[in-house]
């Protein structure tokens, strides 16, 4: 869970600034790279076609200014549009990437400046017409170009206060020209801000309701991996037995099933040995049920031991009993296991005063190994294994006994 201070701190940077449309640091980080990763193909069209219509206007010129037409010329032809080129191949450099709104800004005011410059050295009468000129670049600046209010004002306010020092102090335009001239591009300047920022404000809505969307997504799917693991544990823990950790009952026989139709399927035997541990209910009233569970647990870890090729199977089978089902294995086999088996509890030497037959806990098995056939019930199997089980014990116990099918 999220301390308090954390949560306050996640809200406080969910909040933009409603003038400087900044979030806190690390969201405006973000923001950064998922605004310009979305709009940096914009801004590299914006450079091409402001290039284009940059150079276009040159046909105004022949037009309206044909003996200054040349100098002109060298701006449109000689600067802005190789320098429009140049932005847009930095902007596939990662150093380009990362100050693409750098590179914007001053590709703005390098257009603005341009056309100041035409201004100051087209004659006063004519040059005045191209200062209409400026409140496009504004126009650009603001909205086509995608770059964030900040960068987008610092360029539109550094062109209007260049204006004024072009007017009054190059051109010695008319007072009156100048307080016209001023009210018109001041006051686009600002509409365009307002354009800019309800742009900008929409982009950070969306932003964050993404992230917001991101987030719940997340959580769902955190949740629906949680439950997913719980479904599982719960599924692993109806298959094994709580007290040994080996499969139960329930697992053994679905195993059953399967390895009898598989062994069925590749004419294959199919062996079971039931196991069962001599005297237990006198071991429970000698050690009491804990010593009894701590037995049991031993004894499970010494059948599992020895079902390790990927179709042997060891389980518990209820009580004291255990089982072990071994695909593809005959009776030969068989018999080497359950003698191993055999030889492993009595290895772990575990103390039994009750018993009759050792000083040590010792198993008595019963092993058949049969030739399923498809349609031939399992159970019999399990039923013959039973009765080599009940002949073992018959015969003095601690030991194994076999009973042998051709098919079942």
């Amino acid at each position: 869970m999220e301390s308090l201070e954390l949560q306050q701190r996640r809200v406080r940077d969910s909040r933009y600034h409603p003038i400087t449309l900044r979030f806190g640091a690390d969201l405006e980080a973000l923001f950064h790279d998922e605004y310009l990763r979305k709009n940096i193909g914009q801004i590299r069209a914006t450079f091409l076609v402001g290039a284009f219509f940059y150079a276009a206007f040159g046909a105004l010129d022949a037009i309206s200014v044909p003996a200054a037409a040349p100098a002109i010329w060298v701006l449109r032809f000689g600067i802005f549009v190789p320098l429009s080129a140049l932005a847009v191949l930095l902007s596939f450099f990662p150093w380009g990437k990362r100050r693409i709104e750098l590179l914007a800004t001053v590709w703005v005011v390098a257009g603005g400046m341009g056309i100041l410059t035409m201004i100051a050295v087209i004659p006063q009468d004519t040059g005045r017409t191209y200062y209409a000129g400026l409140m496009m670049v504004l126009m650009v600046c603001y909205t086509w170009l995608r770059i964030r209010l900040v960068w987008a004002t610092a360029a539109g306010w550094l062109v209007v206060v260049a204006y004024q020092y072009v007017a009054i102090a190059l051109v010695d335009t008319p007072a009156v020209v100048v307080i016209s001239n001023d009210f018109f591009l001041v006051g686009s300047n600002v509409l365009c801000m307002l354009a800019g920022h309800s742009i900008e404000s929409y982009a950070r809505r969306d932003f964050l309701k993404a992230r917001l969307l991101s987030s719940e997504q997340k959580k769902v799917e955190e949740s629906n991996q949680r439950l997913t693991h719980a479904n599982e544990e719960l599924e692993r823990l109806a298959r094994i037995d709580g007290l040994t950790g080996i499969p139960n009952r329930r697992e053994f026989d679905a195993n059953l099933d399967r390895e009898w139709r598989r062994m069925a399927r590749e004419r294959k035997p199919l062996a079971l040995i039931m196991c069962d541990v001599d005297h237990f209910k006198q071991y429970n009233d000698l050690y009491g049920h804990q010593g009894g569970d701590e037995c049991l647990r031993k004894v499970a870890r010494a059948l599992a031991s020895w079902a390790r090729r990927p179709g042997d199977f060891a389980a518990r089978y209820g009580g004291e009993e255990f089982a072990m089902l071994l695909a593809d294995t005959d009776a030969k086999g068989a018999g080497y296991i359950a003698q191993s088996v055999c030889d492993a509890v009595r290895s772990l030497e575990i103390p039994h005063a009750g018993s009759r037959v050792s000083q040590h806990v010792t198993l008595s098995l019963g092993v058949c190994v049969v030739q399923p056939e498809a349609n031939g019930p399992p159970r019999e199997l399990v039923e013959a294994a039973d009765q080599a089980l009940y002949e073992a014990k018959k015969s003095g116990r601690n030991r194994w006994q076999l009973r042998q099918a051709a098919t079942a």
